[in-house]
């Protein structure tokens, strides 16, 4: 491309040469920086895309099934060799366990440094040693937190019409395999529902005239309901593998196995002694949506994949599956991730485009040139593409602290350009030529501008340190932001410099010619300035000056000011809380609750259908699920009092979600004051699911008297009910032994 020519009074370069570097480099540093705007749009749409920062956090979960055995007997038998095997694990911190009637879980705690994915094959590797030391009913899982280990997407199947056992078969054999194979999705827990089974009741009489016990009804069951190979037959010129079925599918068949034989030969069949019929898994847990028994579906992603493709995949395969269902079933979400994500971005995208808007408006106003202002607004995009590159590279997701830092950084990635653009134009107007007032401008502003972009940079480094929840946060942030302003720092010492090569206009009449002529520069520019400051700029600037005056002019009446500002300042600072999170509201929270202690699982259902008619009646609710004996997150212990319901508000409310929980919670101390409750939204009960701090604050008592507890922790829990701002004060007292040890 050629440049049109400068003013007479500029020597043009004798030869290329001797050409600026701008000028000699301006098409490499173009395609240099459009290339790596291509690649970053690219990458843009790999980065995966999350709510929180990926974080493994340091803790291990290990959790035992082992029917109903006894506290007492689980306590000895599995969770105490269970917890001194585990310390010999490298990077071990504390172990904590809850034992409780026929499960126990283990929580491992390890150092925020420490690689997970190497420390859960160390932990499983111990755990399958001790697999033959525990009894061969015990079903042991292991599981490494992140933030993936909690749904992203929930899902309630209703009906009026079909039985639960019918749900939970559709759940299990229809939704799930067809949703469990999409791209990304790690798991779909069922949860609810009835799970269908065949009920056999031996007659005592018969058994003992025929000499049989329930130990030899089992081992005829197990043996019999098999599928079996004799081997291979070859038959016409073809080798054949044989198959023997002897699985069981009607209570008739069942009736027909073989127990063993009377003495006389004569065979003695399971219908012979014992009725059998169709029947339902026992059930300690119990689940509804909307007020009606229900089955949920929750789906869980992987860790490094994208939440908005999951979610947008998983809606369109549940809409496909929807007409297939059977009459009068019902199925619709009651918890999405991926509107808080969506919104994120929305967000974004609408801070950098005002950004663009209002940047381009004030270069305007200010320089009055179309091409300095369009300079200054490719520097945004430039400048957040490449971050993507590096995103990327770090292995950085969209969440709300890197889309956080990218919209905070549009206001300051633009300042470098305008500054260096600014300059250009003084010196242009000034009655330099434009590639010599290129090249004064970057002389002037190289060393000032590294100076006023490094001092950011170095505020956010230290951030990159901090371990725990608080640094994986802030360690996103502090990338996002760092790179933002070095990027920036380096499209404006490099791409803007190029780009005005083609975009700033060659001014034809200098406003300052008469004394740039003369040789003294400066005074030049010092007259050009002055005469810019005109109109109503001009009238803005006279008055700060004329206040800066009269400020100077009072030096005790300056630091009067400064002291009463710096002493409001303080003050301020006491009255601002403190919080992981800002508050915000999320359309939706979490109600977690307690019933007395003790109390059967139909009592509880009773108090809790209770509860959701109180939650339903909000005109702001738009749907309910609950839990009873389970909970939307991981927890391999829940006692049945205990549980927690999803709140899914509608979008479309005159009330925010604070006034919505504080009806609600008022009205169940009302008329529920035995069943203790507390309200938290859904991504700050993550975290503290995640981090084994459901609370924002907890105080825990050890001791070996429980009798000392039980006379304790109420005096405790008194004492913290009167603290200004406690509306949530819970107190347990777990007789499953959660006592931290370490041998």
């Amino acid at each position: 491309m050629d440049l049109p020519p400068d003013s007479p009074r500029v020597v043009r370069p004798s030869s290329k040469r001797d050409a600026p570097w701008f000028q000699r480099l301006s098409r490499p540093i173009l395609f240099l920086i459009v290339s790596l705007m291509l690649v970053g749009a690219y990458l843009a749409f790999t980065i995966p895309v999350a709510v929180f920062p990926n974080t493994d956090f340091p803790r291990i979960v290990i959790g035992i099934d082992n029917g109903v055995m006894p506290i007492d007997q689980m306590l000895v038998v599995i969770t105490r060799p269970i917890e001194e095997a585990v310390n010999s694990v490298p990077g071990l911190r504390k172990v904590q366990s809850i034992t409780s009637r026929g499960s126990a879980e283990v929580d491992l705690f390890f150092d925020w440094n420490s690689d997970m994915i190497l420390t859960l094959q160390r932990v499983d590797a111990v755990v399958a040693r001790m697999q033959a030391e525990l009894p061969p009913t015990a079903k042991v899982e292991t599981h490494r937190l992140t933030f993936a280990s909690f749904p992203i997407l929930g899902y309630s199947l209703t009906s009026d019409m079909i039985p639960q056992n019918r749900l939970w078969e559709i759940a299990t054999y229809d939704i799930k395999p067809r949703v469990n194979r999409l791209d990304g999705v790690a798991s779909v827990l069922v949860q609810g529902g009835r799970v269908p089974e065949f009920q056999v009741t031996p007659d005592p009489a018969r058994l003992l005239t025929a000499g049989i016990t329930v130990n030899d009804i089992l081992e005829a069951i197990r043996r019999t309901n098999l599928i079996d190979s004799p081997g291979l037959i070859e038959n016409n010129h073809q080798l054949v593998l044989g198959l023997i079925s002897g699985q069981v599918r009607t209570p008739e068949q069942i009736g027909q196995i073989v127990v063993k034989s009377s003495t006389a030969g004569i065979p003695i069949r399971l219908g012979d002694i014992a009725k059998i019929a169709p029947s339902v898994a026992p059930v300690y847990t119990m689940v509804t949506a909307n007020g009606k028994p229900s089955v949920l579906l929750s789906v869980h992603r992987q860790p490094d994949s994208n939440t908005l493709d999951v979610a947008n995949e998983v809606h369109s395969q549940i809409e496909e599956i929807r007409p297939t269902l059977p009459p009068g079933v019902h199925i619709e979400p009651f918890y999405d991730q991926s509107t808080i994500v969506h919104e994120s971005i929305a967000s974004v995208r609408d801070a950098v485009l005002l950004g663009l808007l209002l940047s381009s408006v004030i270069l305007v106003l200010f320089l009055r040139d179309w091409g300095t202002s369009l300079v200054a607004g490719l520097v945004i995009p430039a400048t957040l593409l490449i971050t993507f590159i590096v995103l990327r590279l770090t292995g950085e997701s969209f969440n709300l602290m890197t889309l956080g830092g990218l919209a905070a950084a549009v206001g300051l990635v633009i300042d470098d350009a305008i500054v260096v653009l600014e300059n250009i134009v003084l010196h242009r107007d000034a009655g330099q030529g434009r590639f010599e007032a290129i090249q004064s401008a970057l002389q002037e502003m190289t060393i000032p501008l590294i100076g006023s972009t490094i001092t950011p940079i170095v505020v956010f480094l230290p951030l990159i340190s901090i371990t725990g929840v608080t640094g994986s946060f802030f360690r996103a942030l502090a990338v996002t932001m760092t790179v933002s302003l070095f990027t920036s720092l380096l499209l404006a010492l490099s791409w803007t410099p190029t780009l005005s090569q083609y975009l700033v206009r060659q001014r034809e009449t200098p406003i300052a010619e008469s004394s740039s002529s003369s040789g003294d520069d400066a005074a030049a520019l010092l007259a050009l300035e002055e005469a810019q400051l005109s109109g109503f700029f001009g009238r803005i600037v006279a008055f700060y000056a004329r206040a800066m005056e009269a400020v100077l002019k009072r030096p005790l009446l300056l630091a009067g000011s400064s002291v009463v500002i710096v002493i409001l300042a303080f003050v301020c600072y006491k009255a601002l809380g403190s919080d992981l999170l800002p508050e915000m509201d999320e359309g939706g929270f979490i109600l977690d609750y307690f019933t007395p202690s003790g109390s059967s699982l139909a009592e509880s259902d009773r108090i809790l259908q209770h509860i959701e008619e109180i939650v339903r009646s909000q005109p702001e609710v738009e749907n309910t699920s609950r839990r009873t004996g389970l909970q939307l997150g991981l927890a391999a212990v829940t006692e049945a009092n205990r549980g927690d319901f999803t709140v899914k508000l509608k979008s479309d409310r005159k009330r925010d979600i604070d006034e919505v929980i504080s009806d609600i919670r008022s009205e169940i101390e009302q008329t529920e004051p035995a069943t203790k409750v507390e309200f938290v939204q859904v991504l700050q009960d993550m975290i503290g699911d995640l981090t084994s701090q459901p609370e924002p604050i907890v105080i825990k008592l050890f001791a070996q008297d429980p009798k000392l507890l039980a006379n304790t922790s109420p005096r405790v829990a008194d004492a913290i009910r009167n603290i200004h701002g406690v509306v949530d004060s819970l107190r347990r007292i777990q007789n499953s032994l959660p006592i931290p040890h370490r041998a």
